[in-house]
C-alpha cells in the first residue's frame, strides 16, 4: 500500500514535467511570437501570386519584419475583376523607432505611404519559385489603392519586376 503513494507522486511529477516541456516547446518553436505584438495590413495584388504562400517573409529593404498570414481571392463576377488580398503581419519588435512620436501606428503608416511606401512581390528563391512580399520607399511610384473596404489598413502595391 505504501508503494501506491510513491507511484502517484511519480506519475504526478511525470505529468507536470511533460506539461512544462510542452509549454517550453511552444515558446521556443513558436518563434517567440506568442508574446510579441503584431500589426496586420492588407495589400491587393492584381496579377498572379503563384509562389506566394502563408508564412512567406515580409521584408523592408531586405530585413525580415513579418510574414504573410492570409491569401484569398476576391472575385467580382459582374465586372469579371479579380483581386488577391494578401494579409501580412508585422512584428513590432522588428522595427525600432529612434524617436518617440505621439502618432498612432495607423498615422505612421499613412505617413510612410505618403512618402512612397509600396509593396511588391519579389523572388525569394529562383530554384523553388517562392515569392516574398517586399516593402520599399518608392516615392516616384503612384499610390494605387484598391478602394476595397477591409478590416486592415491597406498598403499600396506596384507590379512585380
Amino acid at each position: 500500500m505504501k508503494d501506491s503513494g510513491k507511484n502517484k507522486a511519480a506519475i504526478g511529477a511525470f505529468v507536470l514535467g511533460a506539461v512544462a516541456l510542452a509549454v517550453i516547446g511552444v515558446i521556443l518553436f513558436g518563434g517567440g511570437q506568442l508574446f510579441s505584438e503584431t500589426n496586420r495590413y492588407v495589400m491587393f495584388f492584381e496579377g498572379s501570386v503563384k509562389g506566394l504562400s502563408i508564412g512567406a517573409p515580409v521584408t523592408f529593404r531586405g530585413v525580415r519584419i513579418g510574414s504573410v498570414v492570409d491569401i484569398t481571392l476576391r472575385a467580382d463576377p459582374v465586372g469579371m475583376n479579380f483581386r488577391i488580398p494578401v494579409v501580412i503581419e508585422v512584428e513590432e519588435g522588428k522595427v525600432e523607432r529612434t524617436a518617440e512620436t505621439l502618432e498612432s501606428d495607423r498615422e505612421a503608416v499613412n505617413r510612410l505611404i505618403d512618402s512612397g511606401l509600396r509593396a511588391r512581390l519579389d523572388m525569394q528563391s529562383l530554384v523553388t519559385g517562392q515569392l516574398l512580399v517586399n516593402l520599399e520607399l518608392l516615392p516616384d511610384e503612384p499610390e494605387r489603392l484598391s478602394g476595397i473596404d477591409h478590416q486592415y489598413q491597406e498598403i499600396p502595391t506596384i507590379p512585380s519586376s
